[in-house]
């Protein structure tokens, strides 16, 4: 069994790996590394992953990064976990690119709305007013598909979820309005309760304990 440990912040979109792991049932270390004091840019980080980004998923030393790919490799390492559904070659491809479509469009829209300071020098207004615009028919998408099926993929959770899940979740943090948006609203109480989720959140707020 291979040597896991994961590189996280609590409540950072390294939740959605966190939640992969406890998905497939997987023994793994967590070490929170905290951003609003800098640690991701600090040599002893940097050692270990240096993009200086979470999550960074060590695997018996070797480093996997970016939460597209850690949660591919899970789903390969564990195909009966459930993180995603499809077992064919192109409904795995389709499963691929829909990570890849959260995680290179919905995630940066999202961070412009919530973190708009990150994306300029100047005025951060007019970013977080961009990234508004930019979530806003991604959220009309996903309401939309939510009418028809209570999941991403139909009548089952899967990783994609939970990945959508914080990225809504984050754009309300960042004060976009998810009202009117019902079948998001109930997708998202789905989420909070799904059991690996649960198991995420408990170890997060364990991490929180021992980063004071």
């Amino acid at each position: 069994m291979a040597e896991l440990v994961l590189y996280h912040l609590p409540g950072a979109c390294s939740r959605v790996t966190m939640t992969a792991l406890e998905q497939v049932g997987a023994h793994y270390a967590d070490r929170p590394v905290d951003l609003r004091r800098c640690e991701q840019r600090g040599p002893e980080y940097l050692g270990v992953n240096p993009r200086g980004k979470i999550p960074a998923l060590l695997v018996d030393g070797r480093l996997l990064t970016e939460n597209a790919a850690i949660l591919w490799w899970l789903h390969c390492e564990h195909p009966a976990a459930g993180l995603l559904p499809a077992a064919d070659a192109w409904g795995q491809a389709q499963q691929q690119s829909d990570l890849f479509w959260v995680s290179s469009v919905w995630h940066p829209s999202v961070r412009a709305n919530m973190m708009p300071i990150r994306w300029t020098t100047g005025d951060p207004a007019p970013v977080r007013t961009r990234g508004k615009q930019l979530i806003a028919p991604l959220l009309a998408r996903l309401e939309a598909r939510l009418a028809a099926q209570p999941w991403w993929y139909g009548e089952g959770w899967s990783i994609v979820d939970t990945y959508l899940y914080w990225c809504y979740t984050t754009a309300e943090e960042g004060e976009y309005d998810l009202s009117g948006l019902d079948r998001i609203g109930n997708h998202g109480r789905r989420v909070a309760q799904h059991p690996a989720f649960l198991s995420a959140i408990a170890r997060e707020d364990a991490a929180r304990q021992r980063m004071g």
